[in-house]
């Protein structure tokens, strides 16, 4: 049988989404459009805006511990 396993922090979430916009990036660079540079900080930007309001939500709303 399987433990459950510990979420991650949201920081280490948040790092492998701005590694996967990078990694969007690098896609698109071999493409017929790549993104521009202020499409590539948009991007990033919106990652650590949805993390900081996802932070926020938290510390607004308790969450209990089941037992």
């Amino acid at each position: 049988m399987a433990t459950p396993a510990e979420p991650r922090p949201l920081a280490d979430l948040e790092i492998d989404s701005v590694l996967a916009v990078e990694a969007a990036w690098e896609r698109r660079s071999h493409g017929l459009k790549p993104w521009t540079t202020a499409e590539f900080l948009d991007a990033v930007a919106a990652v650590h805006a949805r993390y900081t309001h996802r932070r926020q939500w938290l510390r607004t709303h308790e969450q209990g511990v089941a037992s």
